[in-house]
């Protein structure tokens, strides 16, 4: 009898061990265009591609992917290949980069619930839902054209180059004044908003008597153009490079 227990224990070990083995870490993803219903006509979920990091400096880098793929006709997607038991970086967009996960309102990208996933070891039936927005769009480097308005009470203006806004959500002015170059940084708050944080190579260098910093803002119209309320309180227009 105590034989027969032992390999009745002994076999559900090995059956209870295999069943272990057999549960892969998994992560499963299925989009949603529900956000982006003007784009409807002019995407399919094959348009979209998934690369996956280890790091938030690899995500935000976008360097050493763990995966890289595309989704399937019906949107979704499940990696188990080189997947373990930790948080993951999701990067998805659209093949010319106008769609994607990417969202500012997520600035803590470590709590963040359409970027970093925990994988799931129960199998793949468990997909999440991610929504695709167009807020990616505001990413890059744009070029100054114009003003739209000018604030006449800083007569003193410098000369507006480029403004980059980037994948973790920092932002730079680059302008000149006196020949001396100056790069204001900022955070954005959201999609729309942003805080200033500091200026190259200090404050003094910068020549407005007075300054907007409870309003800043960015807005790209529908022509593409992105409109920026600057530190200057000037409303300044930029192309895309």
């Amino acid at each position: 009898m105590k034989k027969f227990i032992t390999y009745i224990a002994i076999f559900c070990l090995l059956s209870c061990s295999s069943d272990d083995q057999d549960k892969q870490n998994s992560i499963s993803i299925q989009l949603n265009f529900d956000q982006i219903s003007e784009y409807a006509n002019d995407y399919t979920f094959s348009d979209f591609k998934i690369k996956i990091y280890s790091t938030k400096e690899d995500y935000f880098n976008e360097t050493n992917p763990v995966f890289s793929g595309d989704f399937d006709t019906t949107g979704a997607i499940s990696i188990s290949e080189n997947i373990a038991a930790k948080s993951y970086y999701v990067d998805i967009y659209s093949t010319d980069k106008v769609l994607s996960n990417w969202e500012p309102s997520d600035l803590d990208v470590d709590s963040s619930n359409i970027i970093v996933f925990y994988p799931s070891n129960g199998g793949t039936d468990f997909f999440q839902t991610v929504y695709i927005t167009d807020t990616i769009k505001v990413m890059g480097t744009w070029s100054f054209s114009t003003y739209d308005y000018t604030n006449s009470d800083n007569p003193e203006k410098t000369i507006k180059t480029s403004l980059s806004i980037n994948k973790d959500f920092t932002v730079q002015s680059h302008e000149s004044y006196n020949d001396i170059d100056l790069v204001l940084n900022f955070e954005l708050e959201s999609y729309t908003s942003l805080n200033i944080t500091n200026i190259e190579p200090d404050d003094q260098s910068y020549p407005a008597l007075y300054t907007n910093r409870n309003a800043l803002s960015l807005q790209v119209d529908e022509l593409g153009f992105l409109y920026f309320y600057n530190y200057a309180g000037e409303n300044t227009i930029y192309s895309k490079n």
